[in-house]
């Protein structure tokens, strides 16, 4: 009796693949609406049911929007993945970031993901496998995204208060 490998591969992808999916839809939602649970109190018109649908919907249209050119940054400008090395990128991924939902830490999926594919690359090929020129971009792109919601937060608060 003949094994196909291949497709063993591919269904168990598809299976960590949507439970990641799953998992970082959750993580990314609860970032993004998290800090306007607290004001929604004070206020008092909008469930958090709403708060959440609204959430969820908007992860839906980033999804349909950029997931493929992210999928292809993921999976080939960061380091070359195949089935294998894809596995062994999201299985630590979902389980450090259930870890951290389970111990009420806020955390990037995006970043931890990334984290494991660049790891991933290095540990397999070296530095010749990973883009380097990508992972500055990226690293400076979330320090930027860092400073600009802190700068705006702030901004907020000063001309609110």
């Amino acid at each position: 009796m003949s094994r196909d490998e291949r497709g063993g591969l591919r269904r168990v992808l598809f299976a960590l693949g949507s439970l990641v999916a799953f998992s970082a839809g959750g993580s990314q939602v609860g970032l993004a609406v998290g800090p306007l649970l607290p004001l929604l109190d004070e206020v008092g018109m909008v469930s958090t049911l709403a708060v959440l649908v609204g959430g969820g919907l908007g992860m839906l249209v980033g999804s349909w929007t950029g997931a493929p050119r992210m999928i292809k940054s993921l999976a080939q400008d960061y380091s070359s993945l195949g089935p294998r090395r894809s596995i062994s990128a999201l299985v630590p991924s979902f389980l450090i970031a259930q870890l951290a939902v389970l111990l009420g830490v806020p955390v990037s999926f995006n970043e931890i993901v990334v984290s494991a594919i660049i790891g991933s690359g290095a540990a397999v090929g070296g530095r010749e496998a990973v883009d380097t020129r990508k992972i500055l971009l990226t690293v400076g792109a979330w320090a930027g995204s860092f400073l600009l919601s802190f700068a705006l937060a702030y901004g907020a608060a000063f001309l609110l208060l």
